[in-house]
Formats: C-alpha cells, sequence, structure tokens
C-alpha cells in the first residue's frame, strides 16, 4: 500500500516537472565519481558500486576534466558533487577539493555515506574549510556517530549536511532496467528521476545521468551487452561552448530505451547486495 502511495506521489512530481528536464539549464551542474567501489555494499546501487573494482580517478585527469569545464563555464557552476563509492576512500582526496575549488567558484560538496567521517584527518576537515567544500551525508539504515561527526565539523568550521535516501533512511527506490531495450526513450527521459538533473562526468564526457558511463560493470559482472552509443554522452573537449552541452544534457539519449520507468519501485526495503543480477532487472 505504502510502495503504491510513494510511486503514485513520485509520478505526480516527474508530471509537474518534466518540463524542467526539457529545458537547457543556465549554469553548470554535475556529479563525478572519485572512487567506484564503496565501504557501504547497498543493494541495486545506481553506480553499481558492488559491482567495481578498487577504482580510484587519477589527480591528473580529475584536474584536466575540471579545468577544460572551468574553461567553458568561466568558473561558474551552480552545484558539484564529489562522490562514488565512497569518496572518503580516495587515498588524494584533499588534492582533489583543492583543485575542484582551484577551478569553481560555486558549491562544491562531498557526498558520503559518512561512516568514515570520525576516522579523518584534521588535514581533510582543514581542507574543507580552506576551500569551502560542504558534506553531505547520505542517510542509510547504518550506525553513525553523528555527535562526534558535527563536533568535528563544528570544530573545524564546516557545513554538514543529512539527507535522506528518499522517504527515510530506510527505504530506497529502485529502477529495474529491459535488457532487450525496447522501452519509449522520449517517454523515458521526461518521466526520470535524475535525467537533466545527476549531470555525470567520467573521463571527459558528460551525459545526462551516470548509467551510459558506468554501465560496463554491469555488463562485465553478468556478461551482458547493454550498448552505449556516441549520442549517450558528450565529448567536453570537442565542444565550443558550455551551451552545446547544455542542450546536450536537456535531450533524450539512447540509453534511455534500457530503463523501465514507468516500473521505478518506490519505498522498498533497504538492503545489502549480493551481487545478483536481478537486483537491476
Amino acid at each position: 500500500m505504502k510502495q503504491a502511495l510513494y510511486r503514485h506521489i513520485l509520478y505526480l512530481y516527474l508530471l509537474v516537472t518534466a518540463k524542467y528536464r526539457l529545458k537547457p539549464r543556465k549554469r553548470l551542474r554535475f556529479e563525478t565519481d572519485v572512487v567506484g567501489h564503496c565501504n557501504l555494499n547497498c543493494r541495486s546501487c545506481y553506480h553499481f558500486s558492488p559491482l567495481a573494482e578498487n577504482d580510484f580517478v587519477k589527480t591528473e585527469v580529475f584536474e584536466k576534466d575540471f579545468a577544460r569545464l572551468s574553461e567553458l563555464a568561466g568558473r561558474d557552476n551552480d552545484n558539484i558533487d564529489i562522490m562514488g563509492g565512497e569518496p572518503l576512500l580516495h587515498p588524494e582526496l584533499t588534492t582533489l577539493m583543492e583543485i575542484a575549488r582551484k577551478y569553481f567558484d560555486g558549491p562544491v560538496n562531498i557526498v558520503t555515506n559518512g561512516l568514515l567521517l570520525e576516522h579523518m584527518s584534521d588535514a581533510f576537515w582543514e581542507s574543507c574549510n580552506k576551500n569551502n567544500i560542504r558534506i553531505i551525508v547520505t542517510r542509510y539504515p547504518v550506525k553513525l556517530n553523528i555527535k562526534r561527526i558535527k563536533e568535528l565539523a563544528g570544530k573545524h568550521g564546516v557545513t554538514l549536511k543529512f539527507r535522506l535516501q528518499f522517504m527515510h533512511e530506510h527505504t530506497w527506490c529502485r529502477l529495474p532496467f529491459d535488457l532487450s531495450g525496447s522501452q519509449n526513450i522520449k517517454k523515458n527521459f521526461k518521466l526520470c528521476l535524475v535525467a537533466n538533473f545527476c549531470i555525470f562526468l567520467r573521463d571527459g564526457k558528460l551525459s545526462t545521468c551516470c548509467l551510459p558511463l558506468l554501465i560496463g560493470r554491469f555488463n562485465n559482472q553478468f556478461g551482458e551487452n547493454m550498448e552505449t552509443a556516441c549520442n549517450d554522452y558528450i565529448d567536453i573537449y570537442e565542444v565550443n561552448d558550455i551551451n552545446e552541452v547544455y542542450k546536450f544534457v536537456s535531450r533524450p539519449i539512447s540509453f534511455c530505451r534500457y530503463c523501465k520507468i514507468s516500473s521505478w519501485e518506490i519505498g522498498i526495503k533497504w538492503g545489502l547486495s549480493k551481487k545478483e543480477k536481478n537486483e537491476w532487472i
């Protein structure tokens, strides 16, 4: 009963906001994984972190991409999320934060599950403060020493926010795949929860969501061949100006044919992954 109610609320929200997904943005907003794997093994993870190898972005690649996007956007950004996987696992995270602030003036966030926060070094917290990096903790049904985390953030003058994954920390949403790729592309894009919102950067490419750039993890694990096409992403080194990017991420992509948007599962119980294919289909 609750799942049906949640789905109905979500459907109404997506209908109302559909026009915004089809409207090019005016400022740069994107997220990027700096770590592929995670210390929290979530079932049906949208970034396929339970299937990822120990995968860290290289600082030189990170800086090259941020420099290029800064050049295109003129240092102006609406929001940048540094995430994963679990970003706090990256051994050079403070360097990555310094690079992000070097090239952009707007909001930059570390999005984390929070499990490692109370064990982070003073250098990490000081870098967050110096570079005005906010920490956003996504709440999961796991034990966190919230009092200690707040004390550390307060001590170092770091903005700390907590957010729920869905209705509350014990529920989840799941988007099943159609391995045949027979879904309606335009309808899917209009009713997608993340299209033109969770714009994703990886290795010099931007996509309207993370799936085309991360689907290799799923394909490699299960021997599938969910194909990506050249119109599933835009190469930031081949565009002339930032408006080309904004227009691109506001249009449907070929990969939309794999998502069963009408079958979003809302308010399901959070759980640990068993690395089984049926978690995603």
